[in-house]
């Protein structure tokens, strides 16, 4: 009986996994090492589970989930109520908000706020999270200055294209950062995900040509006292191909500097890394965005040369664990393998996606 309902646990959590379209081949890759889950359990009894910067959020990393907490997890539930503030002294004024996702998705969606409140994003999420995005920036005026793309995935621009798509969203944008392929580049390489990148290309047609940029290496895009930089053309991989098409930029504010990586992989971290071998320190960085939501994204040798303090996460609580079903660390996905780069990499504020909205500032 106990194997039966172990069994239909993990179905259902597999099933609310697969209706949220995010356990894709490109993401089934070995788990952590048993050594890494060991070294996971033993951070967790010497201090009490934070992975957070508990003095700032109250939050504590679960890493003993059974199936049942893991499925109740999933959805609204887990990423309501208030915003949690993680810092109050990073930015002088302007504010970094991760936005969680509302569904069992992975996704990437960012807020930034000006000092003088101007609104920036990058990615945005999946179309499940449209109406939590507009709630957003409804609170913020409903005005977004700049949009930024990292790649044209369902996680990362489903809720822009959906935004777009209604006219009466009460979302304003007055311009679009990109730089996508001819769609016969997409058509050839991930043939199954090219119709969403084609709505995605069609719903951004409908705004002004003025409106519409296509981005390049070297550009800096100005909005107030923040500069987004431009790191690097796509690079245009048959292997893995969308994901390292992801443009990286470097947002600098109040003398901090925040790197985007997408959902860069190892081929396209590699050949970042050359393109600055001569000039690392311009992907030095305070906080990164942890690639492709934390696993089989860049090498360990990207992130020991942007050397963060602090990591974002934009990933749901069984992507955290590494848990299909079965507990920290059932799964075929190498999160726990890339926290252990982190932590040998002496970061110890990490915020993850799992816990909710959260903003630094």
């Amino acid at each position: 009986m106990r194997k039966l309902l172990r069994r239909t646990a993990a179905l259902t959590l597999a099933l609310l996994t697969f209706a949220a379209g995010t356990v894709r081949a490109d993401v089934l890759q070995r788990g952590a090492s048993a050594a890494t889950t060991a070294a996971v359990q033993a951070e967790t009894a010497a201090d009490g589970g934070t992975v957070v910067d508990q003095s700032a959020v109250g939050v504590s990393e679960s890493t003993t989930a059974t199936v049942p907490q893991a499925v109740a997890s999933h959805g609204s539930g887990v990423n309501t109520g208030e915003v949690k503030v993680v810092t109050s002294t990073l930015f002088g004024g302007d504010e970094l908000m991760l936005v969680a996702p509302r569904s069992a998705s992975q996704m990437m969606s960012f807020v930034v706020t000006t000092k003088s409140g101007k609104v920036i994003v990058f990615d945005g999420g999946t179309e499940h999270d449209t109406e939590h995005l507009k709630e957003v920036l409804r609170a913020k005026g409903g005005r977004v200055s700049a949009w930024f793309i990292t790649h044209p995935h369902s996680d990362h621009v489903g809720a822009l294209t959906k935004i777009l798509q209604d006219t009466n969203s009460g979302i304003t944008i007055d311009a679009i950062y990109y730089n996508f392929q001819p769609q016969e580049w997409y058509n050839t390489n991930e043939a199954y995900r090219a119709d969403m990148v084609a709505q995605c290309r069609s719903a951004i047609e409908t705004l002004p040509e003025s409106a519409r940029h296509t981005v390049h290496k070297g550009d800096n895009i100005a909005i107030d006292d923040v500069t987004v930089n431009v790191m690097n053309d796509p690079y245009l991989s048959s292997v893995n191909s969308i994901n390292n098409s992801s443009v990286a930029y470097r947002l600098d504010v109040s003398s901090r500097r925040v790197l985007f990586l997408g959902d860069m992989g190892v081929q396209a971290g590699n050949q970042l890394v050359a393109e600055y071998a001569n000039n690392p320190g311009a992907l030095q960085a305070d906080i990164v965005q942890m690639a492709h939501h934390g696993q089989q994204g860049v090498g360990r040798n990207v992130y020991e040369v942007v050397k963060p303090t602090i990591c974002l996460w934009p990933t749901p609580i069984w992507l955290w664990e590494n848990n299909n079903g079965g507990g920290l660390n059932s799964g075929n996905w190498r999160t726990l393998e890339v926290r252990g780069w982190m932590r040998q990499l002496g970061v110890k504020t990490h915020v993850v996606a799992k816990d909710g909205d959260q903003v630094l500032r």
